[in-house]
């Protein structure tokens, strides 16, 4: 590999003027001499140590995006986004996977310190109600070693965060179907720790204002895979007779129309359905999902906007609040006996 220091020998010049040159460093030297350089460093193939330059002005260029699952859709339209918002403004990404499992993300933090990112777009990996107190030790250490952070959904503190109300998401898509004549309404949750359990206040409040107390018998809890929500639809059919079910993700929404399918369950006519985030697969499946979404664009541009504030010192840590939008699809109708259809019973 060609150095500074060939191309230097080549011209019988000082290393440290070549350098200069090729980094372009304000010192004076004759345009002549700048010719020189540039072209002999062109014609010999030398090509700068980006790292090196990146490290000498205290920038790596480099920002890592840690989350707890990849195959998990709203993760893996949401890197697209975020990842796309950061390569525009000059930045390398370093993507990180946790696989949920919360010593995983530890490991990563160690990593991300020594490799001295600019920043870190932070996704917590939470599974059980423990998790929470290592989360919040995670970002501490990145912070205590000086490395920016933007959480995501969570509040850690002194640090940024771009949160949406999925409280309100989950209300709205639950009034919506209360406002189609439907009182039994099942509810798939998620993992025990996390937005979850704004999900599920925002599905047990429309209840209780419509003069409806929640039930724990049309309550289940699935772990934000297809399968999972299959199953947990399959429980609720036989043990609740539900004519909606509201899923917290959109790979369990699409578990419910699976198991309704197996049971020669129509959707939307003996069942209502919807889930939370969106995906391409929202729209091939059929009937395509009525779906809470998330504004993923929004989220990206307010990720990169505080980034580049706590990466330049600009702003105290500052919270964006989002709202997510209901999209009306054909996976829900009013409810069977409103339209005076005897409801199955299974």
């Amino acid at each position: 590999m060609v150095t500074i220091y060939d191309i230097a020998r080549k011209l019988g010049l000082s290393a440290a003027t070549v350098s200069r040159v090729v980094n372009g460093v304000d010192h004076p030297v004759s345009e002549r001499t700048r010719r020189r350089i540039l072209d002999t460093a062109g014609e010999m193939g030398y090509r700068p140590n980006t790292i090196a330059k990146s490290l000498s002005r205290g920038r790596t260029q480099t920002i890592a995006i840690l989350l707890p699952s990849i195959t998990n859709d709203f993760y893996t339209q949401f890197v697209d986004v975020v990842e796309n918002k950061i390569s525009g403004a000059g930045y390398s990404t370093f993507l990180c996977n946790t696989h949920r499992d919360i010593s995983r993300e530890t490991a990563w933090i160690g990593t991300l310190i020594e490799r001295r990112v600019d920043g870190v777009v932070f996704c917590p990996t939470r599974v059980k109600p423990g998790d929470n107190a290592q989360n919040l030790n995670n970002v501490r250490e990145l912070s205590r070693h000086g490395v920016p952070v933007v959480a995501i959904g969570s509040h850690f503190g002194a640090v940024s965060q771009v949160y949406v109300d999925t409280y309100e998401g989950s209300r709205e898509a639950v009034e919506y179907l209360l406002t189609l004549g439907h009182r039994r309404i099942g509810f798939i949750d998620g993992l025990s720790a996390g937005t979850s359990r704004r999900r599920f206040r925002g599905y047990a409040d429309a209840l209780k204002k419509h003069g409806i107390t929640p039930d724990p018998l049309f309550q289940v809890h699935g772990d934000l895979s297809f399968e999972s929500g299959r199953q947990c639809a399959l429980r609720l059919l036989r043990e609740a007779s539900p004519s909606a079910v509201f899923a917290v993700n959109n790979n369990m929404a699409v578990g419910v129309l699976e198991a309704a399918r197996e049971q020669k369950i129509q959707v939307p006519g003996q069942l209502s359905v919807i889930g939370f985030d969106d995906s391409p697969v929202s729209q091939m499946v059929y009937p395509r999902l009525t779906v809470v979404r998330q504004p993923l664009e929004e989220i990206g541009k307010a990720v990169l906007g505080l980034l580049s504030e706590a990466i330049e010192g600009k702003n105290a840590p500052r919270v964006i609040r989002l709202k997510p939008q209901l999209i009306r699809r054909d996976s829900c109708a009013p409810e069977p006996e409103r339209r005076g259809q005897a409801r199955i019973r299974f």
